[in-house]
Order: C-alpha cells, then sequence, then structure tokens
C-alpha cells in the first residue's frame, strides 16, 4: 500500500509514501509550514496498488458468479424434484435433529464445567 496526506482548505496533497509513518510526517510538517500548527481537516489514504486493485475485483466476479449460479440452481427443475421427494424430507428432519442434539449437548457440557 502507499499512503498520501491530503489538507481539504488547501486542496494540498502530499507525494505518495511507502509507510503511513511518512505520511504522517508529511501531515506534520504540512501543519507546521502552513497552518502554523493547528490541525485542520486532513486525512491520510492508503492507495491500492495494482495487486490489491486485481485481487479486488477477481473477488468482486468471482462472488458475482457463485450467486447467479445459486440462483439458477435454486430455480432448477432438478432441485424442485429433489426437495419434493421423502429422502430429502427425512434429510432436513435428521439434520434439525442433530443440530439441536448437538447444541443441548453443548449446553449440558457448558454447565457442568
Amino acid at each position: 500500500m502507499r499512503y498520501v496526506h491530503y489538507c481539504e482548505p488547501c486542496d494540498a496533497r502530499s507525494p505518495e509514501r511507502a509507510t503511513d509513518h511518512e505520511a504522517k510526517a508529511d501531515r506534520a510538517a504540512h501543519r507546521r509550514r502552513a497552518h502554523h500548527g493547528l490541525r485542520p481537516t486532513d486525512r491520510i489514504e492508503e492507495i491500492p496498488g495494482p495487486v490489491a486493485i486485481a485481487v479486488s475485483a477477481a473477488w468482486t466476479i468471482f462472488g458475482h458468479a457463485v450467486r447467479s449460479g445459486a440462483r439458477r440452481l435454486a430455480t432448477s427443475e432438478a432441485v424442485r424434484q429433489v426437495r419434493a421427494s421423502a429422502y430429502w424430507q427425512q434429510a432436513v428432519r435428521l439434520l434439525a435433529i442433530s443440530a439441536g442434539v448437538l447444541v443441548l449437548g453443548t449446553v449440558a457440557v457448558h454447565k457442568m464445567l
């Protein structure tokens, strides 16, 4: 990441720095020089690099693909047939019972300790 100090009243921008410590030093120098030590409305922002931008774009594309695939799968005829079957209903009941047993067991063990 790179860091930049922005001063809103002056509309000033420091050069990009490798660490936030360097950007904070730029901010302190600017405050002394331009504002006589006062604290104007300013900020230090992180500027993403090319790798961070590429990862963010890939993650967005992946999330969109997963959502659209899940939507298609949920509305498909095959999934409707599976959900209507007696096996599916039995599996859902067993899963609910198992989850309840696990929760009760956890509470019982927690109370015993």
